[in-house]
């Protein structure tokens, strides 16, 4: 008789009193094993691995040494430690300590710290070179201090984090030299590198899960924007054009955010050899089931989601606001391609920031993306003003006219009740093709065609 072998983590658990050996599945957590020891309460004890450092209680078994000694430390019998510690530190300081803001003090310091540099405009490259080497250092000093402080990825932490990308992008820009010829795509570039590179340092050092699990969509973002403007060079593209890509890539990647972060194993969602009857291929290995499901495994998943889906938005939706005038305040050429894939990525990039967060009941998720829309419509106004001349306001009033019935002819069967399913079928029509047509439009706006004609020729 066959006898299916399951491969299993033998380790240790060393307590103030007891010693426990204990052997779990790869797939079980370091909870798990407190579980079937006795020691089930939640929160309770640290453990502290081989290595000498804490391992959290959702660390899967696959990645704890095969034979390690994990030595558990009371929570509660250090409680009363750290509060003499505090109490003896209060009054030896003579009042508690208090947080006065650091988080926005430093974001403040950065902001002037950015300003002066850019302001300066200094084009020698020992200055620059110093200056930037000052930047990387206090930026990785400063990510790594607030991302290890933090106990979670809410706004203290982005706070906390946000200053120091700020500062590792200006010191990507100024390790260019301003002597170049295309040193504007090149300071890009190297700005978005150097903030993923950042975002990188992050994702490692966080001791919050959801923390490290923004970050690395972060910098998976930032990396992608610095291999678009990289490219952009190499096709001997203006910013406005690698800025004009990079709006096109926003509907794109808003939609695909949410069908995407979730990173499980396929056994998560569906028992296959319980219900599987047939094999893919012949050598097709049917997905592990997961067995019980852990309430505290599926929270972390879904916080890691959530904070993987709130990053994402962040970025692109800052992206949009602010590519948005770098794309299309400028001469427009008079090629008819040209303007009309203008007028058009304008169009797909506003309506699909505006309608794609229908789909979401978070107030960031909502609103993030539809004030970067409405930048993108600020722009188009400015824009066509400056087109049009003296016409536009005669042609903004009947366009607000317009609005304005169609406002009014909407209210009233909404005010009686109406069902607004028709609508929302209008507005799904919309939003796939603002997103499915946003990319070539951007495309023919960085008059694409032309460099295919030369290809061609």
């Amino acid at each position: 008789m066959a006898v299916d072998t399951v491969e299993r983590r033998r380790i240790v658990l060393q307590s103030e009193d007891r010693r426990i050996d204990v052997s779990l599945p790869l797939d079980e957590t370091l909870d798990d094993a407190l579980v079937l020891s006795g020691l089930s309460a939640e929160g309770r004890f640290v453990a502290i691995g081989p290595g000498g450092f804490e391992v959290p209680g959702d660390t899967e078994c696959e990645d704890l040494v095969d034979g390690g000694l994990y030595a558990l430390i009371d929570r509660e019998a250090l409680a009363p430690r750290a509060s003499a510690r505090s109490r003896s530190h209060d009054t030896l300081s003579g009042a508690p300590r208090v947080d006065h803001g650091a988080r926005w003090w430093m974001l403040a310091v950065s902001g002037l710290l950015l300003v002066a540099t850019f302001a300066q405009g200094s084009t020698d490259p020992l200055l620059r070179l110093l200056t930037a080497l000052i930047l990387v250092v206090g930026s990785i000093c400063g990510a790594v201090a607030w991302s290890r402080g933090d106990s979670g990825a809410g706004v203290r932490g982005i706070l906390g984090v946000l200053a120091p990308v700020l500062l590792s992008f200006a010191a990507g820009v100024l390790l260019i030299p301003a002597q170049l010829v295309a040193s504007a795509h090149l300071s890009a570039a190297s700005g978005f590198l150097a903030a993923g590179v950042t975002t990188a340092v992050i994702a490692v050092s966080a001791r919050a899960r959801p923390m490290r699990a923004a970050a690395g969509t972060a910098t998976i973002l930032l990396v992608s924007l610095a291999a678009i403007w990289g490219l952009a060079l190499l096709l001997r593209w203006g910013p406005a054009e690698a800025a004009a890509v990079s709006l096109g890539m926003v509907p794109l990647a808003l939609r695909a955010l949410p069908s995407s972060l979730v990173n499980l194993p396929e056994g998560y969602f569906i028992d296959y050899k319980h219900f599987m009857t047939a094999r893919w291929t012949v050598r097709g290995a049917i997905p592990d089931s997961v067995g019980i499901l852990n309430p505290a495994r599926v929270i972390a998943v879904v916080d890691d989601s959530s904070a993987r889906l709130i990053a994402g938005t962040v970025v692109l939706s800052i992206v949009a606001a602010l590519m948005a005038p770098l794309a299309f305040l400028r001469a427009w050429p008079s090629d008819p391609f040209v303007v009309s894939g203008g007028i058009a990525l304008i169009a797909c990039l506003g309506l699909a920031l505006l309608l794609t967060p229908r789909h979401t009941t978070s107030r960031i998720l909502r609103w993030l993306p539809r004030a970067a829309g409405t930048a993108v419509f600020l722009v188009a106004g400015v824009q066509a003003s400056s087109a049009f001349g003296g016409d536009f306001q005669v042609i903004g009033a009947v366009g607000l006219f317009v609005i304005g019935l169609i406002t009014a002819a909407v209210m009233i069967p909404i005010s009686r009740g109406a069902s607004s399913l028709v609508w929302s079928r209008v507005a799904d029509a919309f939003e796939w093709l603002a997103v499915a047509l946003a990319l070539p439009a951007a495309l023919l706006y960085a008059d694409a065609l032309s460099l295919l004609r030369g290809m061609m020729a």
